[in-house]
């Protein structure tokens, strides 16, 4: 493989795969928060079963948005964050690694020193990275649990299980890995490709046409004066 076809193919899992699905991560929450704040006025215009409904399908959307961020490869090729991780370790002679500041950077937050850092070459670096976000993915195992579980057993399929025994999903579990997400979409994609999504959690770019359709949504409840 090229140094030009791998980039594609960074791009496109980045792009195409996460980047993707934080999206629907973020509409699906964004539009199932602005139904909770209008909750009361909702239930007393007597649409409680409608937006009720509606909040358990947006929840079953960015469970699935967000499992499939943190899939592992296994029989078929998966656009998710482990996939890119391998994809990246395989391919660690070709990067050219243009913004090689940003890699350093995030070594350095997580407890390497400047020292160690800068004496690394680009195959070095790229194994580095690969090893911090790996180890730092072990660590949202209790947040994917619950997601997985009901990704597996009552989305995707429909087993005959006890819901009781199973682990409840959270939306706040959820965020945290969105959360995970866009950074590590924001440090890989400007390290190795100079795409610009934003600076981390906090200002990532796409997050703003995520909330589009909440907003839309704010102006319809508005409109039919279904506000308070």
């Amino acid at each position: 493989m090229q140094v030009e076809e791998a980039e594609r193919h960074l791009n496109d899992y980045l792009l195409n795969g996460i980047a993707a699905e934080i999206f629907w991560a973020e509409e699906a929450y964004a539009l199932a928060e602005t139904i909770g704040q209008h909750s009361q006025a909702i239930h007393a215009a007597g649409f409680t079963s409608l937006f009720g409904s509606l909040q358990t399908i947006l929840s079953d959307r960015q469970t699935l948005a967000v499992t499939k961020m943190f899939d592992r490869p296994n029989r078929y090729p998966t656009r998710s964050i482990p996939a890119t991780l391998q994809f990246l370790e395989t391919h660690a002679k070709l990067w050219r690694v243009p913004q090689w500041h940003v890699l350093h950077e995030t070594l350095i937050e997580a407890g390497a020193t400047s020292t160690s850092v800068v004496q690394l070459n680009t195959v070095e670096l790229t194994h580095a990275i690969v090893n911090h976000y790996e180890g730092t993915l072990t660590q949202l195992s209790p947040a994917l649990i619950g997601l997985r579980q009901s990704r597996d057993k009552t989305i995707a399929h429909n087993e005959a299980i006890e819901r009781s025994a199973l682990q409840s999903p959270t939306w706040g579990a959820a965020l945290s890995l969105v959360a995970y997400a866009k950074d590590f979409v924001s440090t890989i994609g400007f390290g190795y490709l100079s795409t610009f999504f934003g600076k981390g959690t906090g200002d990532y770019y796409l997050t703003h046409d995520a909330r589009r359709t909440s907003v839309e949504l704010q102006r319809l409840l508005e409109a039919a004066n279904i506000s308070g």
